[in-house]
């Protein structure tokens, strides 16, 4: 099953934050042409075999109710960030195993860049 990491940060990501976060998930990963209602897809050829997606990002969110991101992601999270906020879903592939940590790396480095949170906080991270 795949996993959802949210990257909330507090300004709409730019170019330069998303290839940052690209590094950050792995600089020999391979980048998947556009599909709707995604940002970038980025994925593995083991071995030169046909690529395999790793991490698909959403596009950003304008998150602007005050109490929406307890609301979702509990008052830990809201603690971190204030609204309005931009809300990027980051979903990472349920195999390989990998893909997670991977996927967890481009919303940190995006949050690094941006300042905000990133859900699940990092205690949180183990599977489900």
């Amino acid at each position: 099953m795949s996993r959802d990491i949210v990257a909330l940060v507090s300004t709409m990501p730019d170019v330069p934050a998303v290839l940052a976060g690209m590094a950050a998930a792995g600089e020999d990963l391979l980048v998947l042409p556009f599909a709707a209602d995604t940002v970038v897809t980025l994925a593995d050829a083991p071995d030169g075999q046909t690529a395999r997606p790793l991490l698909t990002v959403g596009e950003p969110i304008l998150v602007s109710v005050p109490g929406e991101v307890e609301r979702l992601l509990g008052a830990e999270v809201a603690r971190q960030v204030s609204t309005p906020l931009w809300w990027i879903e980051v979903r990472a592939a349920a195999a390989p195993e990998h893909a997670f940590d991977i996927a967890y790396r481009f919303a940190t480095a995006l949050v690094d860049r941006l300042g905000g949170a990133v859900w699940p906080v990092e205690r949180d991270r183990a599977p489900r």
